[in-house]
């Protein structure tokens, strides 16, 4: 399944860390923002991850699109644009 996370994390540190774990799952699309494709497991498992380095006042949000919403995403600007071929991210 196609999941944006996004996260705000005060912390330069975790920031990094956090930024490291993400890359190992997707594409850096944003700032703070990437696209993953992530089954409920995976989700699973990045969520107690990241669980594990947020401190108060961070946050970090997985938004799960369906392949009908995900196919919808419009891009303006800079943005880079994810080509998903069977859900593959390339």
């Amino acid at each position: 399944m196609h999941v944006v996370v996004a996260y705000d994390i005060h912390s330069n540190k975790i920031r990094r860390n956090m930024y490291r774990l993400l890359a190992e799952l997707g594409l850096h699309t944003q700032l703070s923002v990437f696209e993953c494709d992530l089954d409920e497991r995976q989700q699973q498992g990045l969520l107690r991850q990241a669980g594990r380095l947020l401190e108060e006042g961070d946050s970090l949000l997985l938004y799960p699109l369906c392949s009908r919403c995900a196919r919808g995403a419009r891009v303006l600007g800079q943005g880079l644009r994810v080509v998903n071929v069977d859900w593959q991210i390339i």
